[in-house]
């Protein structure tokens, strides 16, 4: 019984904390940083599915400025809802490309697709097709690649997988506590 009150008592915690997440105004604190080393530190705080494959098809040479601990946020819940999607296990590739001054970070699964009814409704705050979701993880995640001055998009194929991909300025251009983001560059050591 008290184990039940424990999980549930998390859960609630849970809740709260992605409610005040999502309303609060987000705060950058802006550093370049390697995006493979990002992604590692990511992976490393996730427990990996034994049925689930990984490929970090990142280079080794590609830095961002953003702010690490909100995009290893981003990445963590684009790699869970991936293993959510594949309950058999499958693969999920990990990629980036540079164009135009801009870094394109894809995450693609071997899912069975996202139906399409779901697809609109996808960044939706309170939109959730998981029966212990809350609806806030990808809310949140579009509210973080945002306020970096970036974009995320999905594109799915049924039976095939889904991809989605996190698109960055690689130099971000700001103004300074705008609306809803504020930004602290710290000062080099």
């Amino acid at each position: 019984m008290l184990e039940t009150i424990d999980k549930c008592v998390d859960y609630s915690n849970k809740i709260v904390n992605d409610l005040l997440d999502y309303s609060k105004e987000v705060r950058l604190e802006l550093r370049e940083e390697p995006l493979k080393k990002l992604l590692a530190e990511s992976l490393s705080l996730l427990d990996l599915p034994e049925k689930i494959e990984i490929q970090n098809q990142l280079n080794d040479n590609v830095t961002v400025k953003i702010d690490a601990d909100k995009i290893k946020r981003v990445f963590i819940n684009l790699i869970k809802n991936a293993f959510d999607a594949m309950p058999n296990g499958g693969k999920i590739t990990i990629d980036s490309r540079q164009i135009n001054g801009t870094l394109e970070i894809s995450f693609s699964d071997t899912d069975e697709g996202i139906a399409n009814e779901v697809l609109p409704k996808l960044f939706s705050p309170l939109f959730t097709t998981k029966a212990q979701g809350m609806g806030f993880g990808l809310a949140i995640c579009k509210r973080i690649v945002e306020a970096h001055g970036g974009s995320i998009a999905v594109k799915t194929v049924k039976d095939k997988g889904t991809i989605f991909t996190v698109t960055l300025p690689v130099e971000p251009k700001f103004e300074i506590g705008g609306e809803n983001t504020w930004i602290k560059i710290p000062e080099s050591s």
